[in-house]
């Protein structure tokens, strides 16, 4: 399915009011969460059914793509509740339903993680364990979005969002140096990931800070903190210019950093967008798939062409197609790398606004040149809105790129890197989160973001 020819009408995406498209991005992912009126039938087995609150990843199946993404994944879902979350629907008594039903599913999945694997990653649509891989960025996402869904929820589910993120706090604390077995959220290497460390410490930070769930507190919370915290920096390879996805990890991928998982690590963990080597890793990412790079992405040149992008992919060596049947052994962009990049783009341009900015330095200096600012713009606090500007315009670039070629505003999850056609499973639900999640921590002019994960 390599370019498939769907028809479209073109979008001046650079007149699109990129946040005004929000509750168009928002429909198609509710279209993807099952409820009580919105029940789905499993494509492999027509006896099951959806429970309410389960969050598919795509409405693709095997026979479509030779992609199986109708199941549950509890790192999706978590990301796709926080942006419910955002924008609540609510009925006379200040409940979101669909929140409700989404912690309700979380529980049912939690009781149904076999023994000795409680970090399980995917579900099927019944809440029933699939056999699939433990991922240990799940359980602390998914607590962060029962905070972030608190206030939308009724007795009864707040009561359960109670019970599932402790047994949460409990299991992330006692397991938070054990990484064997476990992968990242690419699924392709094991190790410990710096993706789900930075989800972990963020979580355990919240616990240990404000506690808005009114978790009991295990003893080992502090060290657990301190050590996974720590633990991060040692990602960091002098050697490689950037923090490492999985140190060691197996196999041993060539090309795997710099991977956008560490861009991941900034919007949906604990790591701030002003740390100089992040902005070296988000630089070496973006240089790898940009115009020239070694990993060069035909479409980037184009779009240079028209105004907008670059579109990023996961890590340079990529070879994940999406579509196996057609045997093509190359890496394409996606929509969530993009959008996730977008976001620290706007995230840094509200620090600069708050006036909260980096410095320009070896680390940091060659981010802020790909958005065509010098050092002594940067380090000017006079100009600190210069600044902003410019990096806006430089997320709103990437997002331009996303939406100009999708099909009609709906997201799969690649693009074709050749011809910009969408391609792999189609209606990708964390790709329409990744948007959501970056236009809402836009700034807009003269004033900041007040995106949760702009810290």
């Amino acid at each position: 399915m390599v370019g498939r020819a769907y028809g479209r009408v073109q979008v001046a995406v650079q007149q699109v009011d990129l946040l005004g498209l929000a509750p168009t991005m928002r429909s198609f992912l509710k279209a993807n969460v099952a409820s009580a009126a919105l029940v789905f039938v499993d494509p492999h087995d027509p006896g099951r059914t959806y429970r309410p609150g389960c969050v598919i990843a795509s409405p693709s199946f095997a026979g479509v793509t030779n992609q199986d993404y109708v199941n549950h994944w509890l790192r999706d879902s978590a990301i796709v509740a926080m942006e419910l979350a955002a924008a609540p629907e609510l009925d006379a008594n200040g409940v979101d339903r669909t929140l409700c039903d989404y912690v309700a599913f979380s529980e049912l999945c939690q009781e149904n993680a076999p023994a000795g694997h409680f970090f399980l990653a995917c579900y099927q649509i019944d809440g029933t364990a699939r056999d699939w891989s433990d991922q240990k960025d799940g359980p602390a996402l998914q607590s962060l979005a029962f905070v972030d869904a608190w206030p939308h929820l009724d007795a009864a589910a707040r009561t359960t969002a109670r019970k599932v993120a402790q047994r949460n706090l409990e299991e992330t604390v006692a397991a938070w140096s054990d990484d064997g077995g476990a992968r990242g959220p690419w699924e392709d290497v094991t190790g410990p990931s710096f993706f789900a460390r930075a989800a972990q410490v963020r979580f355990l930070r919240e616990v240990d800070a404000a506690n808005a769930l009114g978790l009991d507190v295990p003893p080992g919370l502090a060290a657990a903190l301190d050590g996974l915290a720590e633990a991060l920096g040692t990602h960091w390879s002098e050697e490689k210019g950037c923090y490492v996805s999985i140190p060691n990890g197996t196999p041993d991928v060539d090309g795997y950093d710099p991977d956008a998982d560490v861009i991941m690590g900034q919007i949906y963990g604990s790591v701030a967008c002003t740390d100089p080597r992040l902005l070296a890793t988000a630089a070496k990412l973006r240089q790898a798939f940009d115009v020239g790079g070694p990993a060069a992405y035909p479409i980037n040149v184009d779009d240079r062409a028209r105004g907008f992008g670059p579109m990023l992919g996961r890590y340079p060596g990529d070879t994940y197609d999406g579509d196996t049947s057609d045997n093509v052994d190359v890496g394409h962009p996606w929509a969530i790398c993009t959008a996730n990049y977008a976001q620290l783009c706007y995230h840094l341009a509200t620090a600069f606004r708050a006036g909260d900015g980096v410095d320009v330095d070896d680390l940091s200096g060659p981010f802020f040149v790909q958005v065509g600012l010098d050092e002594a713009t940067v380090a000017d606090h006079a100009r600190a809105d210069r600044v902003a500007a410019a990096l806006t315009d430089a997320g709103d670039r990437m997002l331009q790129a996303v939406l100009f070629h999708s099909d009609h505003q709906h997201l799969s999850e690649q693009f074709d890197r050749v011809t910009g056609f969408e391609k792999s499973v189609q209606d990708l639900t964390w790709s329409y989160a990744a948007y959501l999640s970056a236009v809402r921590a836009r700034p807009s002019d003269g004033s900041t973001s007040s995106s949760p994960s702009a810290r």
